[in-house]
């Protein structure tokens, strides 16, 4: 039997080798493809996660605006907020009623920086050709970090002798020790809560010890009263700078920019800071929420008419329920339904605390932020809207509400988060 020993010739060869280079080829360029693309969406999600955990965080903050803050004191009272600059443009008189919520607008920003942290590095406001964004504060007794702020609890008037101690719940119990301020709530006869806040002479706190309540201020002394008392720090703690807790958000670049991820985030663009005012020292304690945000603006809506179309001028009194007027943070430019209002309204109505309390019905943020990494495979639009249809000039005035990239921020992808929040503990949305 004679065997075939022949075999392939140099002609099949080079085919075969070249049909397996091809699909080599195309099977190497999809899986680059794929795992660029998984890439992309990685970094995607990782962006929404962050902005989606921090941004809760602040959302929760807003809602809890006012919250434990008095209407009227006892006696005269004297109390310190921040200690530095830019913080401390919103800290109001050491006597007056407390703002639920103070801001600054982003055109009076400009260059304003904190070189008094606790950390010792220096934070600039983010300002530049592009954005000038605005600054926030919110005051409320449970804004603190410490376990007591979210504690409250009162006390009811009982017969002399027969003292009842204040109420008790099942996990979430005052600590003996810890700092909180007491407030005496009555209604009005017209309608309406108004909250005292009661004191020993020029102190506006105490410790918290239900065995030895009986006798002193803190405790009842008429038929119907009810003390609300609200935590404000834990024990063992430093004296209370302020009757309330306070967190500023704002956009900044820090001075160490290990602190500040560069390789990732678009030119021109900062991280939104959540920062607490510390009762010691009056300085701020940064807490990093969102990286790579190119802007922040904030916009308030406002109930300051009555049923009549009247402007409501007492600050005690509430409008007729609906929203009429919206302004800038500063209240310098409004769009309102009402023909007969004026700068001086909205503006004495943003620096005023019965106003807030009675006719501050939403608060909106719109904070535009990067959405994964750069991709010089993608082109942004130029021009990104902040902002509901007829808020254009509340947010950017000088850009038709619009906010133009820098052309080194095109290839990034953008996402505009917008927050819209009922403070549910100011007058205005209780009724």
């Amino acid at each position: 039997m004679k065997l075939n020993n022949k075999g392939f010739t140099l002609v099949e060869m080079v085919v075969v080798t070249a049909i397996f280079v091809v699909v080599i080829m195309i099977t190497g360029s999809a899986f680059k493809t794929i795992l660029s693309q998984t890439a992309k969406l990685y970094k995607s999600e990782e962006s929404n996660i962050e902005g989606v955990v921090g941004l809760e965080m602040f959302r929760h903050d807003l809602e809890q605006a006012g919250f434990g803050l008095p209407d009227s004191y006892q006696n005269i009272i004297s109390y310190n907020e921040a200690q530095n600059a830019p913080a401390n443009q919103l800290n109001d008189a050491p006597s007056a009623i407390p703002r639920p919520f103070a801001t600054i607008e982003g055109d009076t920003t400009s260059g304003l920086s904190d070189s008094n942290s606790e950390t010792g590095n220096t934070y600039t406001i983010l300002s530049n050709a592009m954005t000038n964004t605005d600054y926030l504060s919110i005051k409320a007794t449970s804004l603190g970090m410490t376990p007591a702020t979210q504690k409250w609890t009162y006390l009811t008037y009982t017969s002399a002798g027969n003292v009842k101690p204040p109420q008790t719940w099942s996990a979430t119990n005052f600590n003996n020790g810890d700092l909180v301020t007491v407030l005496r709530r009555t209604f009005q006869t017209g309608g309406g809560v108004s909250n005292q806040l009661v004191m020993n002479g020029a102190n506006y706190n105490t410790s918290y010890n239900p065995a030895v309540l009986s006798g002193q201020p803190f405790t009842p002394t008429m038929p119907g009263d009810t003390f609300y008392f609200y935590g404000v720090l834990d024990q063992p703690a430093t004296a209370l700078r302020m009757p309330f807790n306070r967190v500023d958000y704002f956009v900044a670049n820090p001075s160490n920019l290990t602190k500040f991820p560069t390789k990732t985030c678009a030119p021109y663009t900062g991280i939104l800071y959540k920062a607490t005012v510390d009762h010691g020292s009056g300085n701020l304690i940064y807490t990093p929420i969102l990286d790579c945000v190119a802007d922040m603006q904030v916009v308030l809506g406002w109930d300051l008419v009555d049923a009549s179309g009247n402007i409501v001028s007492d600050p005690t009194l509430t409008g007729d329920g609906q929203i009429d007027t919206w302004t800038n943070a500063d209240g310098t430019t409004f769009s309102s339904s009402v023909s007969t209002m004026s700068q001086a309204t909205t503006m004495g109505a943003v620096a005023n605390p019965g106003h807030i309390k009675t006719k501050l019905k939403i608060i909106k943020v719109y904070i535009l932020a990067q959405n994964g990494r750069k991709d010089p495979s993608y082109t942004s639009p130029a021009s990104i809207a902040i902002g509901d249809p007829g808020e254009m000039t509340l947010t950017k005035k000088t850009s038709n509400g619009n906010y133009n990239l820098d052309p080194s921020m095109l290839n990034y992808r953008w996402k505009l988060y917008r927050l819209v929040i009922k403070p549910k503990n100011l007058i205005s949305n209780q009724q």
